[in-house]
């Protein structure tokens, strides 16, 4: 059965598997967890509102923390016969449906110490739209630092964001808090696979999909499987479905005629255990789809099987699984199957010299682990698409002075391309950076430079254009192949719509369409 949850609800408490915090090192997404610091006396990003009880502090000396100089003291208050004290954090973690949360702190004192949280909907008339989830119960507090935690799988997609609740309970209740963390977690050697995990195809088609999970690499045959389905404008159904008796799903995800275009997206969740994996969808109007079709089939890939690796920054990184990188994935497995992989190692916030020295494996290099085994399997092409950081200029200089200077960027870049071409025998392709929309660029510089905040101004055409020439040359130099998506960005007839609307130079789904395509002709020599 489909329907579309129009109510929130959610379920809290452990079901029968381990959890382990995602990727070992699981970001903490709560700010000033350790009450180091202060806003005008009070404690920072923690509050009692005005409609609970309890006072706040923040409490410091030789002994008093649990770690650190600073923690916080959470005393009841009694009004109306019943003494307690709450408080909390707003969160909103970047996704949050069928996703399982831990939130935990440390806590010593007097009376008792439960967590909550509360899961925010969207406000509509006339209804609440909020839940708190509880502990099972109230934890006693001792003279000793003890750790307490709540664990949270949210079920209901309408979910928005968080808030981290702390309650102290009973006359003259007081607590030392300290070390809160909100993080993710994740089921220890349980995996959920969806296959394909992207596709493009026009309405009125469907998606087969092959869903397993697994564990410990035997198939799990048993448990809840619930499918969370999401339309481009954020609408969302769920629907459960069954497993084989091999513990496989075999799910066709329809798009009727009608169905609108852009990126879909499919949650997949094993309830019992917590795995979750997602998969997209790429609706496009049918001459979109020709036009790749088209393009897939006039493409000449020498050796195969071939693995294709794309090195860049933030239009590589950001929209992974559905941006230009899974565009030419899918079309070219479409094409040759197995005998094409890909890697996309992009990183937001990219400039040459953080590629350089992430190549070189320096210790500091900005997340250093997103090269790990970068040339494992042997890349057969390497396509490197950079320069919109690069080319920057920071209002401090007037702008005037780039990110990595021209001369930096030239020496840099010869020495990335030289690093590839020592490790691997890849056919290695320069792209240029892209056009931007400046209008909204220096619009964004304006507002930045009547607030006195330092910014960058981003997407200055003749930044762009030295910088391309450069990057150009240097490929030349390297015996590199050399891609100009400048041009055809800035020349395109529907430009704006290639580029985010906020800032004028990342990409939209119609600017990942774009690039992927010219790579595609590119591929086939056109």
């Amino acid at each position: 059965m489909n329907r579309v949850l129009r109510y929130g609800w959610g379920l809290a408490g452990l079901v029968l598997a381990s959890y382990v915090t995602l990727g070992g090192e699981a970001k903490n997404l709560l700010l000033n967890p350790g009450f180091e610091q202060d806003a005008r006396g009070q404690i920072a990003t923690w509050q009692v509102t005005t409609s609970w009880q309890g006072t706040l502090e923040v409490a410091s000396g030789d002994g008093v923390p649990h770690t650190g100089k600073r923690g916080a003291r959470l005393s009841a208050v009694t009004k109306d016969g019943k003494a307690w004290g709450r408080m909390f954090q707003p969160v909103r973690p970047p996704e949050i449906t069928a996703r399982r949360f831990r939130f935990s702190v440390w806590a010593k004192g007097q009376g008792e110490c439960l967590l909550g949280i509360i899961q925010y909907t969207p406000p509509q008339p006339g209804k609440v739209h909020y839940t708190y989830t509880w502990q099972e119960k109230a934890t006693p507090l001792t003279d000793t630092w003890q750790e307490l935690s709540q664990e949270l799988l949210v079920l209901d997609p309408q979910v928005q964001s968080f808030g981290a609740v702390v309650e102290v309970r009973g006359n003259g209740a007081n607590a030392l808090v300290d070390d809160a963390a909100l993080v993710r977690v994740e089921p220890a050697g349980i995996t959920m696979r969806v296959t394909p995990p992207f596709a493009m195809v026009a309405p009125g088609n469907d998606v087969p999909l092959d869903i397993s999970t697994e564990d410990q690499g035997k198939r799990l045959n048993q448990g809840t499987l619930k499918l969370f389905l999401v339309s481009p404008d954020a609408t969302t159904s769920c629907q459960d479905v069954a497993k084989d008796a091999a513990g496989a799903t075999r799910y066709n995800w329809t798009f009727a005629a009608a169905a609108p275009t852009g990126i879909h997206r499919l949650i997949a969740l094993h309830v019992d255990s917590g795995a979750v994996a997602e998969a997209y969808a790429d609706i496009a109007a049918k001459e979109t789809i020709d036009a790749f079709e088209q393009a897939a089939a006039k493409v000449r890939l020498a050796p195969v099987p071939a693995h294709l690796l794309f090195i860049g920054d933030s239009l590589t990184d950001f929209q992974r699984g559905y941006n230009y990188v899974d565009k030419v994935a899918f079309w070219l497995q479409r094409r040759f199957g197995d005998q094409v992989t890909f890697r996309n190692a992009g990183v937001g916030g990219d400039f040459i010299s953080r590629v350089l020295s992430r190549l070189n494996r320096e210790p500091s290099a900005y997340r250093l682990s997103m090269y790990d085994n970068l040339f494992e399997p042997s890349p057969t092409h390497v396509f490197v698409f950079l320069g919109h950081n690069d080319s920057k200029v920071s209002s401090t200089s007037d702008y005037t002075e780039q990110a990595v200077l021209p001369a930096k960027f030239e020496e840099d870049y010869r020495a990335v391309l030289g690093k590839i071409r020592a490790e691997t025998k890849a056919k290695v392709t320069v792209l240029s950076a892209t056009s931007s929309v400046f209008e909204i660029c220096q619009a964004n510089a304006d507002k930045a430079r009547t607030a006195n905040r330092p910014h960058s101004l981003f997407g200055k055409p003749e930044e762009l254009e030295r910088y391309n020439v450069l990057a150009k040359n240097v490929a030349a130099e390297a015996g590199a192949a050399y891609l100009d998506v400048y041009e055809p960005t800035r020349t395109h007839p529907d430009k704006r719509s290639l580029f985010d609307p906020n800032d004028g130079v990342h990409l939209t789904n119609a600017g990942n369409h774009f690039i992927a395509l010219q790579l595609l002709q590119y591929l086939g020599g056109e």
